[in-house]
């Protein structure tokens, strides 16, 4: 094996790679990265068993081969060699690399003991334009549940509702859905769960020429391909809750609000509200919301914005992240907040995207 490419080649696939590999794994070669020069270029390929990815890079092969390197070791060196060619010889057990005045040795493990990402790519499913993932699934990604117990939380659903297709992320106490109306995936009412990770990751690909996703249901996986990259993690497997019996039907209270401003209030309310328990309460009344958090121990504070008002006067209590959650990840301008009562969820609406909303459960706090 025989290789030469340029340091800026490959340094901007190294984020990626740093974020998959394992930062403790009971699987040595997981810590590895698996080199493989072809005649097409060098391949990069990196797994932790839930995500994988490999990385087409343009090189010059003058002898073909393939090995594995320590990962992180690897990031670290490229991320410190000066923007120049680097040449990489596998010698016996080592893989050399050279550039300019600098020589770096890799012990290597066989690439047999890598494992296999993936088979085959599947059933093409869709092409998303470029900036098309970011769109639909950043308004998602921070909606889904951290907690392992409940593997299908940690994940957002895909589900073909006739001609539309509804994606659906919540962690039991907020709910984001995003749908795409006249496109069709699937030739019938079908749905899956797409793990967020692996669409995190996905979002922060280049992709001028769109991202194709592809469903390997015998393996149960799912791949984002661009011309450089693809992302491979695995279907979840479980029982998405019944979205649509949450999402409130009518609402008795409705105020367009600016969203910088309203992210504004928050901040200075959290500093009080992290003090207890992150709870905020809400009044709408009059065309103003009043924004009230109070630490026993530090004070209180109290933030009110303007809006255009709908309907009656209301209040309700809210965790404050989650507030903040929303608004960090909302480009538009304005949002709505539509109130029920004290104990019903409230919905959050944009007009520049009307096929989103997010649902937040209320809190409910002792006077």
């Amino acid at each position: 094996m025989k290789v030469e490419f340029l340091v800026e080649n490959i340094e901007n696939y190294l984020p990626v790679l740093s974020k998959i590999l394992p930062l403790h794994s009971q699987i040595p070669v997981l810590s590895n990265i698996l080199l493989v020069a072809a005649p097409e270029g060098l391949f990069i390929y990196a797994t932790n068993l839930e995500i994988g990815v490999r990385i087409k890079i343009p090189a010059k092969i003058e002898e073909k081969g393939a090995t594995t390197i320590p990962g992180k070791q690897f990031i670290e060196t490229i991320s410190s060699l000066p923007k120049d060619k680097v040449e990489m010889v596998l010698e016996k057990e080592s893989l050399v690399l050279r550039s300019r005045n600098n020589k770096i040795v890799f012990q290597t493990i066989a690439r047999e003991e890598f494992p296999n990402i993936f088979e085959q790519k599947g059933e093409k499913i869709r092409t998303f334009a470029e900036g098309e993932l970011g769109q639909i699934f950043s308004k998602l990604v921070f909606a889904v549940s951290s907690d392992d117990s409940r593997p299908e939380l940690t994940g957002i659903l895909l589900s073909q509702k006739g001609e539309d297709i509804d994606f659906v992320a919540t962690d039991g106490f907020r709910l984001s859905l995003k749908r795409l109306k006249n496109k069709k995936i699937f030739d019938e009412s079908s749905s899956l769960i797409l793990p967020a990770r692996l669409i995190s990751e996905a979002i922060l690909l280049k992709a001028p020429n769109g991202i194709k996703m592809y469903i390997y249901k015998k393996a149960n996986q799912v791949i984002f391909e661009t011309e450089d990259v693809i992302l491979v993690g695995r279907l979840i497997n479980g029982e998405f809750p019944n979205y649509e019996r949450v999402i409130p039907e009518a609402s008795h209270t409705k105020i367009n609000l600016d969203t910088e401003e309203f992210m504004q209030k928050l901040k200075i309310a959290s500093v009080f509200a992290r003090e207890s328990a992150n709870i905020v309460k809400v009044n709408v009344a009059g065309g103003k919301v009043k924004i009230h958090a109070r630490s026993s121990g530090l004070g209180e504070g109290e933030v009110i914005l303007e809006g255009e008002q709908e309907g009656e006067d209301n209040e309700i209590a809210f965790n404050i992240k989650f507030l903040s959650d929303l608004l960090k990840n909302l480009p538009d301008t304005t949002v709505s907040m539509e109130l029920l009562s004290s104990i019903e969820p409230t919905i959050f609406k944009t007009e520049e995207d009307p096929d989103f909303l997010h649902i937040i459960m209320p809190v409910r706090v002792q006077e």
